[in-house]
């Protein structure tokens, strides 16, 4: 049988990482607003480990938290029957197919002094859109993805750093939308599409104890370089948790979701080797064909530079 110790640990103990103080940092505000959307584009899988080293280059390192457990006695493996009935119940609650659409609400994040203001803008497959504003100053930072890159832009000094999409073997639009999914709280394996009757049984299920479940995902499902998996409600099969490991630097980077009448939770943890940093984003449900954000045009008026250079206000 294989050993899912490890795995299973990797999970639990992700969920249990504080979210700690960085009133010692040394940055002004707008400049952490900056870092928390990093922290965000992180939290969906799209940053990769380059961008990741850039975060760690910019905190101060802190001790970081040990957990011990012993996984084998509080998880046990889900018969083909029990996966079968939660697939079933997962798939009747996808959410109906969208081309665009926008959320709106406030992130929270370590070392900010106040919640600023944000809009989500998505078009399926395309682009992903994040932007904040603060009170007076207005739009202080962005980040737009599209199929090949990521932009990050600092729009009070008019600079602009871009990392790189391309090398992935997968299929660049089928991958966003992969990722849009999971931000959506929808289980989707990023370049195999969301789950179905044939990727459930490709992975390993684990149930948890207090009413929890991991989805494990197979090898040949896990994205080059990474471990992923889903930490799920098994009362109702809600997605509780999107874990993410970067094998090389074993950085953890989790999604926390929690549903409202209102709206719903998007909580963040980025869990480096010696440092952590954590919020969340309160948000409003989706509007569905809202009026769209266009990528900036950084032209002549916008600067290209390096991350750290990018985080000076």
């Amino acid at each position: 049988m294989p050993d899912f110790s490890r795995k299973i640990c990797l999970f639990e103990n992700s969920q249990r990482f504080a979210i700690n103080d960085y009133d010692n940092i040394n940055m002004d505000w707008m400049k952490k607003i900056l870092v928390a959307f990093v922290a965000v584009v992180s939290a969906i899988g799209m940053s990769g480990q380059k961008m990741t080293d850039s975060i760690a280059n910019s905190i101060p390192d802190e001790p970081a938290e040990t957990v011990n457990q012993d996984a084998d006695s509080l998880s046990k493996l889900m018969t083909v029957e029990e996966i079968a009935v939660a697939t079933d119940t997962i798939i009747a609650n996808y959410d109906s197919d969208w081309e665009e659409l926008s959320m709106q609400g406030k992130l929270s994040f370590d070392g900010l002094p106040m919640p600023v203001s944000v809009k989500l803008y998505m078009k399926r497959g395309e682009s992903v859109i994040l932007s904040g504003r603060a009170p007076i100053f207005g739009e202080v930072a962005r980040v737009e993805v599209c199929q090949d890159s990521i932009i990050f832009i600092n729009k009070h000094s008019r600079t602009y750093n871009v990392q790189s999409l391309t090398g992935l073997n997968v299929d660049a639009k089928a991958y966003l939308c992969d990722l849009q999914d999971i931000l959506l709280g929808q289980v989707a394996f990023p370049g195999n599409g969301r789950l179905t009757p044939e990727l459930a049984m490709n992975s390993q299920w684990i149930s948890l104890p207090s009413d929890e479940a991991l989805i494990y995902p197979s090898p040949d499902l896990q994205v080059e370089g990474t471990e992923y998996g889903f930490v799920m409600d098994s009362t109702c099969w809600q997605l509780q948790a999107f874990v993410l490991m970067l094998q090389h630097s074993g950085v953890v980077i989790e999604t926390k979701y929690i549903y409202g009448e209102k709206g719903w939770t998007l909580g963040i943890e980025v869990s480096l080797s010696k440092k952590k940093m954590g919020g969340e984003a309160q948000l409003s449900y989706p509007e569905y064909n809202p009026t769209p954000l266009e990528f900036t045009d950084l032209g002549s008026k916008y600067r290209k530079v390096d991350f750290k250079t990018l985080l000076k206000f």
